[in-house]
């Protein structure tokens, strides 16, 4: 039997150790993370920035602790009134921890998040290539599904 923690990240947590973690899970091409993608220094640079959100989730096994996802997000406004949205940037869960409540933990800690900063709705896109991810979110009763074009413009 396994426990889900979920907890939130800030500039007090001990960031070196938080990569270390990332760095030593199970990524696949699912995820897009590489090792050593993650730094402290970017870490907090990010955390530093205002009305962002990183959260980590831990599956509990025989009171072990092993570091099984995470998540970025951040409060936007919008320009024309008061109302703030929570746009979620990220999801990952480790390969080796899917199918075990892992992404919905961190999407209900992301919901709490929105509720508690009075975020009026909660967006997320993803690539309609991905399958699993769309089945995922789908799963989790979304009002609305729309149907985005995405641009890429680099910087050269």
């Amino acid at each position: 039997m396994h426990n889900l923690e979920i907890k939130f990240i800030g500039l007090d947590d001990n960031l070196h150790e938080l990569v270390r973690q990332i760095d030593l899970s199970e990524w696949d091409g699912d995820n897009e993370i590489d090792k050593n993608d993650f730094t402290s220094e970017s870490l907090e640079a990010y955390l530093c920035k205002q009305d962002t959100i990183f959260v980590i989730c831990y599956l509990i096994t025989n009171d072990v602790r092993n570091f099984a996802g995470m998540a970025s997000a951040r409060i936007e406004h919008k320009p024309s009134n008061f109302s703030k949205w929570l746009y979620i940037d990220e999801l990952d869960v480790c390969s080796s921890y899917r199918h075990q409540g892992v992404g919905t933990a961190l999407m209900r800690g992301l919901f709490e998040s929105a509720k508690k900063n009075n975020c009026e709705e909660i967006w997320l896109g993803a690539e309609t290539d991905k399958l699993i991810p769309n089945k995922f979110y789908k799963s989790l009763k979304p009002d609305a599904i729309d149907s985005v074009t995405g641009y890429t413009f680099k910087q050269s």
